[in-house]
């Protein structure tokens, strides 16, 4: 399809557009593309005159910054690896554990309340932040990128690609740590000795689980998503809430990580939670809130 030309005012508005602006709209016309479609092998889908129709900008513009569709394929794919850290870890997870912990304020007094709240975080929160993760079309561009599109690529755009998904994950990992850090103080765990206080060995196989548990939710989903008899004696709630495999497999891999911490004060760790709910009920009385 020819192109047609700007012409007067539009042709000056154009190409007043600098270069870093028309490579943000481009890409992101594109990664709007990769989310609606969900995960893929090939980009076949990305056609480069589409994409600069629609972020409107110029042509040869664009064609300045990108002599081939395989280059800007290269950036793309920077832009997934890169983005997909940020929404791993979501904030609702974060706002479910919150409401376990407060909604069981009793159960903290004893180890085998500490046990039952912990385990409902894993049932409930964890297995949420599972779901949520798969379902992701960032997590499965993360997964089609990884598998197959790396092999394919020429060196110089691989190693810009692996660089990105290394920092992304470095990154990733290090939340994940932060949070399991939290909520195994708040719940009155510590690590292991041997583990030496970093919580990151600890979040490296965590998220691997979940990877590999989610590739194979790709092929196998009635199983995965299938429940099982959990830990039910010590389960907060109804008798058999129903397992999945992924909270069975958190509980396990956290049984080799954390034990009971001696020094547990749940006094104190109560009273901060009631400020904390206070300080969250504040907020939602605020104006605007």
């Amino acid at each position: 399809m020819v192109e047609e030309a700007p012409t007067g005012n539009d042709h000056q508005r154009r190409s007043r557009i600098r270069a870093a602006e028309v490579r943000r709209r481009v890409l992101d016309v594109a990664l709007e593309r990769v989310e609606g479609i969900g995960l893929t092998i090939g980009f076949e889908h990305i056609v480069m005159d589409d994409l600069i129709r629609e972020a409107g900008v110029p042509r040869s513009s664009t064609y300045r910054l990108w002599d081939s569709k395989e280059s800007f394929i290269a950036d793309l794919l920077i832009e997934i690896a890169t983005d997909t850290s940020t929404k791993l870890a979501d904030d609702e997870t974060f706002e479910i554990c919150e409401r376990i912990l407060l909604d069981n304020l009793d159960q903290l007094q004893d180890p085998a309340g500490r046990e039952r709240v912990l385990y409902e975080v894993v049932r409930v929160a964890l297995e949420h932040n599972f779901r949520a993760v798969i379902a992701s079309v960032a997590w499965q561009s993360y997964v089609g990128l990884s598998a197959t599109l790396l092999s394919h690529m020429e060196s110089s755009a691989r190693d810009e690609i692996e660089r990105a998904l290394r920092n992304g994950s470095g990154e990733f990992i290090e939340r994940m740590a932060e949070f399991h850090a939290w909520i195994s103080n708040i719940l009155g765990y510590r690590l292991r000795e041997q583990w030496g206080g970093d919580y990151r060995p600890y979040a490296v196989v965590i998220s691997s689980l979940v990877e590999g548990l989610g590739l194979r939710h790709l092929g196998n989903p009635d199983l995965v998503d299938a429940d099982f008899r959990g830990p039910a004696s010590v389960t907060l709630g109804s008798d058999e809430p129903g397992w999945k495999l992924p909270a069975i497999a958190l509980v396990a891999v956290l049984h080799g990580f954390v034990e009971p911490d001696p020094d547990y004060d749940a006094d104190a760790t109560v009273a901060r939670l009631r400020e904390m709910e206070r300080a969250r009920e504040a907020g939602r009385d605020e104006p605007g809130a």
